[in-house]
């Protein structure tokens, strides 16, 4: 198998260029990629022979992965190494995040519109029109994480 029939490196390259498109280090993607298919627990020194980059950069992206809540630090027994998983409730620790972002923002448009004088009439309409969208699509992330949650808990049990 060559290096382009892999999925898991196209996986892992693919969430990279995810992340950058985000205004995130292209890097920090593909650590997070490696570790949503394989989990971990991995060193420093695994991650970086795996992602083919160096131990510091490693380091500097899995500390912003880790403050994220993307993924964890572990320790094994006896060994001095730091590790990192994959963190159980990263995904969903983000998108609740995203979902505070979209309330705070739809509420705080339409509670500067509301503090507009009349005559800004035009951009008042904006900013309620600003606020639906924001509303409308926490909603929408709001159902979904709760169908997702729900779904998850169904194979949990099974």
């Amino acid at each position: 198998m060559t290096e382009q029939d892999n999925p898991v490196q196209d996986f892992v390259e693919t969430i990279g260029l995810r992340f950058q498109d985000q205004q995130m280090p292209r890097i920090a993607g593909r650590l997070f990629g490696l570790l949503l298919v394989e989990g971990g627990p991995f060193s420093f020194g695994e991650l970086a022979d795996r992602l083919q980059v160096s131990r510091g950069s490693i380091s500097t992206n899995a500390r912003l992965l880790d403050d994220l809540g993307l993924i964890e630090r572990v320790a094994k027994p006896g060994d001095r190494q730091d590790y990192y998983r994959i963190a159980p409730e990263g995904l969903v620790s983000l998108f609740r995040k995203q979902l505070a972002k979209l309330r705070w923002s739809g509420e705080y448009y339409r509670s500067t519109a509301e503090q507009l004088p009349d005559h800004m009439h035009q951009a008042k309409r904006r900013l309620i029109v600003a606020a639906t969208y924001a509303q409308k699509a926490a909603e929408g992330l709001e159902r979904g994480l709760a169908e997702a949650e729900a779904i998850q808990e169904e194979q949990s049990v099974a």
